[in-house]
């Protein structure tokens, strides 16, 4: 494995386990929270804990979407208690990055057919273990076959 690729994977392992600490469990939408933060932090060119970062979140309220914004949290600190991290009540689950005082924006959407089979899976009332291992596997999913990403 490169040194590129093993790096991004170490990090990813650090962010997710803050953000199961802070969370409480890891889960898929936590995963895919996490995994958003880290495309958009990426996709800016901005650093966790950038003071210009703002994410406005697009999703439903209700779990187990919600659980999206803590993922969104330990990845960008951004939070709503700092004013930077607001949500939109929205059927497409994503985030908006941009940051303040203009530049670009970049759009972090959730492949729906993904979101589709979460919802199916976790209507079957999984065990805690195979909701943790829903996660695990949204970790080890392509950023292609999770996530659309667009510029502004």
């Amino acid at each position: 494995m490169a040194t590129s690729k093993r790096n991004q994977k170490q990090g990813l392992n650090t962010f997710l386990r803050v953000a199961t600490d802070l969370h409480g469990h890891l889960g898929p939408f936590l995963a895919l929270g996490v995994r958003i933060g880290l495309v958009g932090l990426r996709e800016l060119g901005a650093k966790e804990g950038d003071t210009r970062l703002q994410v406005k979140a697009m999703l439903e309220y209700a779990l187990p979407f919600s659980c999206i914004l803590d993922g969104i949290q330990a990845t960008t600190k951004c939070t709503v208690g700092n004013k930077r991290l607001t949500w939109i009540e929205s059927k497409e689950t994503g985030a908006l990055f941009l940051l303040k005082n203009g530049g670009p924006q970049v759009e972090v959407s959730v492949n729906s057919a993904v979101v589709q089979e979460l919802r199916r899976k976790l209507d079957k009332r999984p065990s805690d273990e195979e909701v943790r291992q829903l996660g695990v596997d949204i970790v080890s999913r392509s950023e292609r076959e999770l996530f659309l990403v667009r510029h502004k």
